[in-house]
């Protein structure tokens, strides 16, 4: 079976407006004749986590696809612009005080995850690139600089370690799709609402010719 989550309902909902899914569960959703599943998991680490090893327990996921939006650090806005569809092959988490040399991972922690980009590499010519996981938003510019200088990453997304290092536990294969919405840092917030429904809209026409969702 196929999972396609979120974490937040808003992010999957121009898959399910369609029709061609029925709601199993309070925001899960199965495909009326395909082998497909719908959730939103949660935001956030902890409660994506949680989210995601419910459903990996619950049902026989070969295949998981995190999709919805992302931001992108500054000096990679030139190769990535504001509503470019991305799918990262490197996912880390990461921490402000390991930035500021302040504090640091103990070394039983995973930090990096590989991700499978050969699933939309019919449809997407640009595939690749390192998406960062913090516990919060970065809302600074010069931060946002720093940060990315430090981890060499090109995107910032919540939920994207959580769901990498699980699928990685669970042996399930794992893939992201996100569209970059807003430039990580002090706009980030205006451009994400600005930008967030039509990113939910990009990701959902991709995904619903790549696995022929429509009946």
């Amino acid at each position: 079976m196929l999972l396609i989550c979120a974490a937040v309902l808003e992010e999957l909902q121009p898959l399910i407006v369609s029709g061609d899914f029925k709601q199993e569960g309070e925001n899960l959703f199965k495909h009326h004749s395909r082998s497909v599943l719908i959730a939103a998991l949660g935001v956030g680490l902890v409660d994506f986590a949680s989210g995601l090893q419910s459903v990996l327990c619950d049902f026989k996921i070969d295949q998981a696809l995190l999709t919805g939006t992302c931001g992108v650090y500054p000096e990679a806005l030139v190769e990535y612009p504001l509503g470019t569809l991305v799918v990262p092959e490197k996912v880390s988490l990461g921490d402000l005080s390991e930035v500021e040399k302040s504090g640091y991972f103990p070394a039983p922690v995973i930090q990096s995850c590989i991700l499978d980009k050969e699933l939309f590499c019919d449809l997407l010519p640009d595939l690749g690139g390192h998406c960062l996981t913090l516990a919060t938003i970065t809302a600074d510019d010069q931060l946002a600089v720093k940060i990315a200088d430090h981890y060499r990453v090109e995107f910032e997304q919540m939920e994207a370690y959580a769901f990498a290092r699980l699928c990685q536990i669970n042996q399930v294969r794992g893939t992201a799709l996100f569209a970059v919405v807003n430039q990580v840092g002090s706009k980030g917030h205006a451009q994400w609402r600005a930008n967030a429904d039509q990113g939910a809209i990009m990701v959902a026409d991709l995904i619903r010719g790549k696995f022929n969702l429509t009946e």
